[in-house]
């Protein structure tokens, strides 16, 4: 059996034996950036690079997560509650992958490195006011990021023989998984209540929130590659992706002694990446890119204080939400 079309003699096939060999095999490394896509590859797949590890450097520029409820009794108290959470961080993340001149798989793992979002943690609160939703409380603090991190995985299946397309440009549709996790701290905060209670200083930790973001997408990947000389050449890659998106968050009020809230929501997500990469040597990748996550959930929320005996549950207004906004530098070695 064969992947490619039979009548096609020109196109590299792979059969289900071919399996085995991906897996276990090594392909030789091509001896120049254009050995392996000659005038005379076309509609051939690329030589692959076998096996690539990567560092990547990440800046999480203008993101947020954030979560809001409304309040069942309110007709018009939605939101009731919105807090957040910016997350303008510095990320460390390395991949593994495994390619294949039909398919590629890789694993991430990433972690945050430094404490500071950069920005103001927000918490606004709503109440009923005639037959309108009216501010009266908001507060601002500082808010750190911390021990947050992230694992992804995906698999990709190179169709570019089958579209009869040059070895410079690659489709690769693809499946990925990605958990995300975000601990923040907001601290040393201001809040204003705007029914007459004035300002209030908040010293200290205030609100301890942790945010999990499930999701599972399917996409494409595209490449371009454009051959400088023997030894360079200039890849331009981009993604697109969507997939069902679930969330979970814990939400301590510190300074309101043992009171907790929790959602659990679900929803859609989208990611889009655009990047440039250099081959420099035989085994030796450098780029940069841009890239955009996009998560929009609803669900149910939680409110429990023990202290009070209050244990309620409900989906009234219930969301959460993040954008994740991100500039990256990486280097790779193939071997």
């Amino acid at each position: 059996m064969s992947w490619a079309d039979k009548e096609s003699p020109d196109l590299r096939k792979t059969t289900w034996g071919d399996l085995g060999a991906d897996i276990f095999g090594h392909y030789p490394l091509p001896e120049s950036a254009t050995a392996g896509n000659a005038p005379d590859r076309k509609n051939k797949l690329n030589t692959p690079k076998n096996w690539e590890f990567n560092v990547e450097v990440k800046r999480l520029v203008s993101s947020y997560t954030s979560y809001e409820f409304g309040l069942p009794e309110g007709a018009f108290t939605k939101p009731l509650s919105r807090l957040e959470f910016p997350v303008n961080t510095w990320w460390l993340n390395t991949d593994i992958r495994r390619t294949c001149p039909r398919w590629s798989a890789g694993a991430r793992a990433g972690f945050s490195m430094n404490r500071n979002s950069n920005n103001w943690m927000e918490d606004s609160d709503w109440d009923t006011v005639g037959n309108e939703n009216t501010l009266i409380c908001y507060s601002r603090s500082y808010c750190d990021v911390r021990k947050s991190f992230l694992f992804r995985g995906d698999v990709d299946v190179n169709i570019s023989d089958w579209l009869r397309l040059p070895p410079s440009l690659e489709i690769r549709p693809l499946f990925a998984f990605q958990f995300q996790r975000f601990n923040c701290m907001g601290h040393d905060g201001i809040q204003w209540d705007y029914t007459g209670g004035g300002a209030t200083s908040l010293a200290g930790n205030g609100i301890s929130f942790r945010q999990d973001w499930y999701t599972y997408m399917i996409g494409a990947r595209g490449a371009y590659s454009v051959h400088i000389n023997k030894h360079v050449s200039v890849k331009l890659k981009t993604e697109a992706d969507w997939g069902p998106a679930f969330g979970y968050n814990v939400d301590h009020h510190i300074l309101r002694g043992d009171r907790w809230t929790y959602e659990k929501t679900s929803g859609n997500s989208l990611y889009f990446l655009t990047g440039l990469d250099m081959t420099v040597a035989k085994t030796v990748t450098i780029g940069v890119g841009v890239d955009y996550l996009w998560i929009r959930t609803s669900g149910t929320h939680r409110w429990r204080d023990p202290t009070y005996g209050v244990d309620r549950s409900w989906s009234d207004g219930v969301n959460a939400w993040s954008d994740q906004l991100g500039l990256s530098a990486h280097a790779s070695y193939a071997f």
